[in-house]
């Protein structure tokens, strides 16, 4: 037996027992988000139409509180987080290096609920507001509500009542003169008589509500996997401001939030109306719309003052898509 054929033998055995090569391997990507909620209805539409998958991601949405996504972010749990741009940057300036990449929602479509014996802005001065904490969101709406009424924070009193749901419950049991409200709770309010002494919506605010985060460090060394995930996610978006497509869209953030349509497709209707005209078209994170937020932190938070928003964000991903048209196919 030549040498040649057991050369051939020997090389047929290996080539056996080796595992076959993996094609088209998916990438593992967890994707974070602060609440469940409509405006990240992009990313449900993103999963659940296949966008990830079809750029080989195998991804997994979790839930966070408490602004743990920023810390799960950067230790690398997660690989992108979608939440609100003051998490984003209340955690830089702690030390933990995050950018904004995305900024999926522009404008506040809060307002400002009143019991109804509140009729002008002396009415509620000295009365008490229900609040979730001094930061964040609704705090913000609510320094902006004051200023419109000409009424500075000091003029009202405060009780920490904890998120929307509890707020609104709060102010049906007359536990407090006001809370800051957001659909479909505004909606509700108004039905049980309840006043919007402001509202936000009206006034067009420049304010980028919902972002999506990347760490630093998967910013540098793993570009591919945000270029391809920005993709996904403004698929997302194109499919979710394409008014053709609403009933598929509202049967997902059904699921997604997990909300029954025979039961609560009032609900879903109308989160998904206001949201669908706040998603951005671009979603460029837009360092303007970030001013206000960072005047808000700066009141508790030295460092937060004479800071640049645009050290926050990174618009190159969604500046590379503009440059190649990819907002324009498809009706975008």
């Amino acid at each position: 037996m030549s040498q040649r054929y057991l050369l051939l033998v020997f090389v047929s055995i290996v080539i056996s027992i080796l595992p076959a090569p993996v094609l088209g391997a998916e990438k593992s990507i967890i994707i974070g988000e602060a609440v469940r909620g409509v405006m990240y209805a992009p990313v449900y539409i993103a999963e659940e139409k296949g966008y990830f998958k079809k750029r080989s991601f195998d991804s997994k949405i979790v839930t966070f509180s408490g602004g743990n996504n920023i810390n799960a972010l950067v230790a690398g749990d997660i690989q992108f987080a979608a939440l609100s741009p003051d998490s984003v940057i209340r955690g830089s300036l702690a030390g933990y290096k995050a950018k904004m990449i995305m900024g999926m929602v522009r404008g506040l479509n809060l307002a400002l609920a009143v019991q109804p014996e509140i009729k002008s802005a002396g009415d509620l001065k000295g009365k008490s507001i229900g609040i979730s904490d001094f930061s964040g969101l609704p705090y913000t709406a609510l320094l902006l509500s004051l200023k419109e009424l000409g009424l500075k924070k000091e003029d009202v009193t405060y009780l920490k009542t904890g998120g929307k749901s509890l707020r609104y419950q709060a102010l049906l049991a007359k536990r407090v003169h006001g809370v800051i409200l957001d659909p479909p709770y505004t909606t509700m309010a108004q039905k049980e008589g309840f006043r919007l002494i402001v509202d936000l919506t009206r006034l067009d605010v420049p304010y980028l509500r919902t972002v999506i985060a990347v760490s630093e460090k998967n910013l540098h060394q793993d570009a591919g996997t945000v270029t391809r995930f920005v993709e996904a996610v403004s698929e997302g978006i194109q499919f979710y401001r394409e008014k053709a497509n609403r009933e598929e869209s509202i049967r997902i953030l059904g699921k997604y939030l997990r909300v029954p349509l025979d039961k609560g497709r009032a609900m879903l209707e109308e989160g998904y109306e206001t949201y669908r005209e706040m998603t951005l078209k671009k979603p460029y994170p837009d360092a303007n719309g970030l001013q206000i937020v960072l005047e808000t932190i700066a009141e508790a938070n030295p460092k937060a003052k004479n800071v640049h928003p645009g050290q926050f964000i990174d618009g190159s991903f969604v500046e590379r898509l503009d440059r190649e048209g990819f907002f324009e196919r498809k009706g975008f």
